[in-house]
């Protein structure tokens, strides 16, 4: 028997830890992200919550910044790094001590446009203006290299606050290609 679980980033279950956004609704700036946590309710999934790094090193309020304006602040990338090794050893414990069941990490979901936590979207101030880049947040790339180097090769997602349901598609393929390799109750009989 398998239990899976996602590594989610801190502010998809607690938003109130992001930059606040003051022209958004309230729904935006406090709470939880249902769609997620409604997901992984529906399909029997753990929830790991991964510390923010921004949240953790500078608090609230704090002033939106870029990819380039977090890597220059003193401290920050080091701050990251050993929150990655935090994170990498609360999932190997959960991988090697989990017999009975066994735990199985579903995927890794970051925060598309976030300095941290980016999948592929991280923003960088380019000649004066604020662009997207195919690129991760600073945790993320941390993150991504602990876990390869621990053996660890978990799906990376992106959520994005503009589109939620687009989570949802991307967790529902990735859980049916794992279920169509796991044994079927008559294969064991």
């Amino acid at each position: 028997m398998k239990s899976m679980v996602l590594m989610v980033s801190h502010c998809l279950l607690n938003k109130s830890t992001r930059w606040w956004q003051a022209n958004k609704s309230i729904e935006r700036n406090m709470g939880l992200v249902a769609e997620v946590v409604e997901f992984a309710s529906k399909h029997g999934l753990g929830l790991v919550q991964m510390p923010c790094p921004e949240f953790t090193f500078c608090g609230n309020p704090r002033p939106s910044r870029t990819k380039d304006e977090y890597e220059a602040l003193p401290g920050f990338k080091e701050h990251c790094e050993n929150l990655a090794r935090f994170v990498v050893e609360q999932a190997k414990t959960l991988l090697f001590m989990g017999r009975n069941p066994s735990i199985h990490i579903l995927a890794v979901i970051g925060v598309r446009r976030s300095p941290s936590c980016a999948i592929n979207s991280a923003l960088r101030r380019i000649s004066g203006e604020i662009q997207y880049t195919n690129e991760e947040g600073i945790f993320m790339e941390s993150l991504r290299r602990g876990l390869l180097a621990a053996g660890l090769n978990p799906h990376f997602l992106e959520f994005d606050f503009d589109r939620p349901d687009e989570i949802i598609s991307d967790l529902k393929r990735i859980l049916g290609k794992i279920q169509c390799k796991l044994p079927s109750h008559s294969d064991s009989t």
